[in-house]
């Protein structure tokens, strides 16, 4: 079972990381994808997670990848990143609470839905803000490690001789 789990699951992700990628261009895709795959936004991770790799030129299929392997984290973080942002723009009116919600949707829920919208916004501010510093960690944290373990790319050098 564990050969299997290695030879058809982590060995092809392994490739695909690897696919022609030099050390800095896999530590920034995996910075790029971790921070786009947490985004407390269901849904636009493949957009925005394509559209930053393609202007960075970094592996597509790669990023993508990696954001979906984080969206795990994206669950875990989505009511985190709403009380950040509802704390960082002083909107303490806004309830979260479970009961207080189910309140909200049975009384209005047109109301509910623009209430949890304002809320969803603040927090991917609080996740806007936070995802340079957490990109640059992630980065300069993996820079080193695919440095050391990643193949070094050697460029054929031309020989000319001048008679």
């Amino acid at each position: 079972m564990k050969d299997f789990f290695r030879r058809r699951i982590v060995q092809p992700i392994l490739n695909i990381l690897k696919q022609g990628m030099s050390p800095r261009k896999l530590a920034a895709t995996v910075a790029v994808g971790s921070v786009v795959g947490i985004i407390p936004a269901l849904g636009v991770t493949t957009i925005l997670g394509t559209a930053l790799a393609a202007r960075f030129r970094l592996n597509i299929a790669a990023t993508v990848l990696i954001s979906y392997l984080v969206q795990p984290l994206q669950i875990l973080l989505v009511i985190p990143f709403i009380k950040l942002g509802i704390f960082l723009f002083g909107m303490s009116e806004f309830r979260l609470t479970i009961d207080e919600m189910m309140d909200m949707f049975r009384m209005d829920w047109v109301g509910a839905l623009g209430t949890l919208w304002v809320a969803n916004l603040a927090g991917i501010a609080a996740w806007s803000i936070l995802s340079l510093p957490v990109g640059f960690t992630l980065y300069f944290s993996f820079l080193p490690l695919f440095n050391r373990f990643l193949p070094v790319a050697t460029v054929p050098v031309e020989v000319t001789t001048e008679l």
